[in-house]
């Protein structure tokens, strides 16, 4: 008889209450179950507070582990929807990943066990589609109640936005937190009267105010201001004593929450007292939407990728400047420039506090100068010579990894499209485990040329190439970014302008 090695695999969501599907309550089940049948439980992995729509759980990743170094062979679990609640992956564990590594499956509320035999009956697939199902139906059901309350002028967050915090009296009110509502009003003031961000998340910090995180109680490492709290507070309408409704998304598979456009947020006017005035609220949203717009087509900058600080080694953004004036309460055309500024200098000042920055445009002739420079001190000859010997090591170990990439690729998709033609019955069971295997050592097989190619992975260019190139800077034509990367590894720029250029050749 088979000596089998079991694990059991217990998990419980944050929402999910009820007493039977408690961590205990699953011990209990499955343990009960390996002891009635004699099999030996050598594992616990457990996952509490985890959704079991997520494709990654540290149990489960553990789990998976394990069983590839075959230190189990059996999995234990109270029901389908403790493993997972997504129907897709139901499918890839019960009828691939399992039988693929002689996994015996037991699920025991659901009475599936696989035994020595990989024909799991096809109502699993069922059950996964009504685990996800009974998932987005909670979500929509929670996200219509929490908007309904929104309506009525309710706030329902966990945390307060900061100046305000919740009534004693109405738990779902608003109501001004005196210790530090005149900071939002500090904040508004100053951009209004032309500060930046970072000027006036400088200023705060000076003066010793504690962050809007500090202030909570939450952890922070350096307790400082960013640019980037100030923009948030400046944005939020909630200081016009207004609820967002439909602010934010919810994945209901990843509980990861996205942000939606403004154009498609709902406000609920009045639901409580406004630290700012509607008209300064609306003239500092012209301010932003003016200083930083976005151009309607991508640019494609000259040395993008390029560009890092000198002095911290953080890559350098790229950014546009407008300068705006308010004359007579009104805005006048701001004028733009586009600039490089180091990113450290946003986050946190006290680990780059140069705060140098470089037009693009002088940025752009310092490097062309340079380059040209280079160029002419070297024969047409020697530089592709030095250039070839630079970019063409290993050319043909490049292309073979393509290839293998681009076959092993296509395998994949023909394991994909056999196993939904299986979900589809439109295969035969044998014939699906007959090209399933066929598929599978294929894999294998480019699995291995690949790992002899992965230490190989430049791009390379042609003898032509390099002779176009190199002919293109002589003439100085046809300057762009792709031709930037081959010829510079990396451009440094310090304060007063000073540049430093490391060239590929």
């Amino acid at each position: 008889m088979k000596q089998y090695k079991a694990g059991i695999y217990l998990r419980l969501s944050k929402e999910d209450d009820r007493p039977n599907n408690s961590i205990s309550a699953q011990r209990d089940i499955t343990l009960g179950y390996a002891k009635k049948k004699g099999f030996s439980v050598v594992k616990e992995y457990i996952d509490n507070g985890w959704s079991g729509i997520l494709d990654s759980r540290p149990a489960l990743n553990e789990m998976i582990v394990d069983v590839l170094r075959k230190k189990i062979n059996m999995l234990i679990v109270k029901d389908l929807s403790r493993l997972t609640r997504d129907k897709n992956k139901t499918g890839y564990y019960t009828e691939i990943f399992f039988p693929d590594n002689d996994i015996r499956f037991i699920s025991v509320n659901d009475y599936i066990d696989s035994g020595d035999r990989y024909e799991i009956d096809d109502s699993i697939m069922l059950r996964g589609i009504v685990n996800e199902s009974y998932l987005k139906d909670m979500s929509h059901k929670i996200k219509s109640v929490i908007n309904n309350m929104k309506e009525q002028g309710m706030y329902v967050q966990h945390f307060t936005p900061y100046g305000y915090k919740k009534s004693d009296v109405e738990k779902h009110k608003l109501v001004f937190d005196e210790n530090v509502a005149s900071n939002v009003r500090l904040i508004f003031d100053m951009y209004v009267n032309g500060y930046s961000q970072m000027q006036i998340a400088k200023e705060l910090t000076k003066r010793g105010v504690d962050t809007a995180k500090k202030y909570k109680g939450q952890n922070v490492k350096v307790n400082e201001w960013r640019s980037d709290s100030i923009s948030r507070i400046l944005k939020d309408p909630v200081y016009t004593g207004a609820l967002v409704i439909n602010k934010y998304q919810t994945d209901y598979k990843t509980k990861k929450e996205k942000l939606t456009k403004r154009e498609d947020w709902i406000l609920k006017e009045n639901a409580h007292e406004p630290i700012i005035d509607k008209e300064t609220f609306d003239m500092v949203q012209a301010m932003l939407d003016k200083k930083f717009h976005k151009p309607t087509t991508k640019y494609e900058y000259l040395l993008r990728d390029l560009v890092y600080c000198g002095h911290c080694g953080a890559k350098m953004q790229y950014k546009s400047r407008a300068r705006t004036k308010i004359r007579n309460k009104r805005l006048e055309q701001p004028q733009f420039s586009w600039y490089y500024k180091c990113r450290m200098v946003y986050s946190f000042p006290s680990i780059c506090d140069k705060g140098h920055t470089i037009t693009e445009k002088a940025l752009n002739e310092i490097v062309i100068h340079s380059l040209n420079e280079r160029l002419k001190g070297i024969s047409i000859e020697k530089g592709t010579n030095k250039i070839i010997n630079e970019y063409k090591k290993k050319d043909e170990k490049y292309i073979s990894l393509l290839k293998y990439q681009s076959m092993k690729q296509k395998i994949q998709n023909d394991i994909s499209s056999l196993y939904n033609k299986k979900l589809e019955q439109s295969i035969a069971p044998d014939e699906f485990k007959e090209k399933y295997q066929i598929l599978k050592d294929k894999e294998k097989e480019i699995d291995n040329k690949l790992k002899e190619l992965e230490n190989n992975n430049k791009s390379r260019i042609s003898d032509e190439k390099i002779m176009e190139i190199i002919n293109q800077f002589k003439s100085a034509e046809n300057f762009n970014n792709e031709i930037m990367k081959l010829l510079i590894n990396k451009i440094e720029v310090f304060e007063d302008k000073i540049v430093n250029i490391i060239f590929n050749f």
